[in-house]
């Protein structure tokens, strides 16, 4: 059963509009202090190093993104979170856009202020 959470939701569509406008600072805004993306067979990667990261894939690409959920669980100040990450990737060059799926969950905190962040990251 998914809960409703309009500030969750936010967070999603805060996202989403900072890849658009392709962002780096307001992307990593959204992450917490101490957020971490695992990803298979690859060292955790802290917050300090994504920004490289999606630096280094804005020089190539406009990136799009959206989070088709399939689960949310709500527990006070944190949520977590199941479904894809579906990112279309233009090349800034010409040619053609392609988009990838992947199974994603996420652990989301409601911080002091009330705003949820993105606290970490799991990729399949």
């Amino acid at each position: 059963m998914i809960v409703d959470d309009a500030g969750i939701d936010a967070l999603y569509t805060a996202w989403s509009d900072a890849y658009q406008r392709r962002d780096v600072d307001a992307i990593l805004g959204l992450l917490t202090p101490d957020y971490v993306l695992l990803r298979p067979n690859a060292p955790p990667v802290p917050a300090a190093a994504l920004k490289a990261l999606i630096v280094a894939a804005f020089e190539k690409f406009d990136v799009s993104i959206a989070f088709e959920r399939e689960d949310r669980v709500v527990s006070g100040d944190m949520a977590f979170e199941w479904g894809w990450d579906v990112q279309t990737a233009r090349p800034r060059g010409g040619g053609e856009a392609r988009t990838g799926r992947q199974r994603v969950a996420v652990l989301l905190q409601r911080g002091a202020d009330g705003v949820w962040r993105f606290a970490r990251g799991i990729t399949q």
